[in-house]
């Protein structure tokens, strides 16, 4: 999910800490990983061994079609033990705002005023996520005109554009762009969603309760990951 072309040099070197650990808990991992997939149709896939997806779709259009492995850990601010949240970026302007203390919300009707850009409507830390932390708040997002984008390295760039005045975009997505995309120079954090379970990594749901089991035992000692109890706490 996070493979963007900057950073496919990092997925590729987790994948290669990944497969001997796959293969010595018995599965068929693959020399190297295959970027030639529609990502809806290798989700559902029956011999899917291992994918990792949004949150909202895994809980809405995925339910009962996928299995759920584990999450794994990242170390961008805003990141906990399997968890995240997003920040809400505006062109730079304003004094910004730090990581919260708090689980909850964290923003103030200013930071979701004017013109709003989005990855995709069933992005939780896109799209869903604001909506549902903006109505907590009392803060009235629905009905608005929105700005589809396809990505959250795109809604970064139609705010630095002055495309859109704000966006919402998630913790390790902000990170990387930090790293790689000058655009990001331009935003400053205005407010920050609640935390929420991060990314699930997900396996084809015709695979054994004994076969999700050494998914993980191979996840686990491989990478920083946690088995979470309700990976649908969104």
């Amino acid at each position: 999910m996070y493979d963007w072309p900057e950073n496919r040099a990092a997925t590729d070197a987790r994948w290669d800490v990944l497969r001997p650990a796959l293969r010595r808990e018995g599965f068929d991992a693959p020399d190297k990983l295959d970027r030639t997939v529609d990502p809806a149709s290798l989700w559902t896939s029956p011999s899917l061994l291992l994918g990792e997806t949004c949150t909202y779709p895994f809980a809405t259009t995925l339910a009962g079609k996928v299995r759920y492995v584990a999450t794994a850990v990242h170390a961008a601010p805003g990141c906990g033990r399997g968890t995240y949240r997003s920040v809400i970026v505006r062109r730079v302007g304003g004094g910004g705002t730090g990581l919260p203390r708090l689980a909850g919300p964290s923003f103030d009707r200013w930071a979701v005023e004017g013109r709003r850009a989005a990855n995709s409507a069933d992005s939780l830390s896109g799209f869903v996520a604001l909506n549902r932390d903006a109505e907590r708040l009392g803060i009235a997002l629905e009905g608005r005109t929105v700005k589809w984008t396809g990505s959250h390295q795109a809604s970064i760039t139609a705010v630095a554009s002055a495309e859109a005045d704000f966006a919402a975009v998630d913790c390790v997505s902000w990170h990387l762009a930090r790293r790689f995309d000058a655009a990001a120079s331009c935003l400053y954090v205005a407010g920050w969603t609640a935390t929420r379970p991060a990314l699930p990594f997900i396996t084809a749901r015709e695979r054994s309760g004994e076969e999700v089991e050494r998914l993980r035992r191979a996840i686990t000692s491989a990478i920083d990951a946690v088995i979470l109890d309700d990976p649908l706490a969104y």
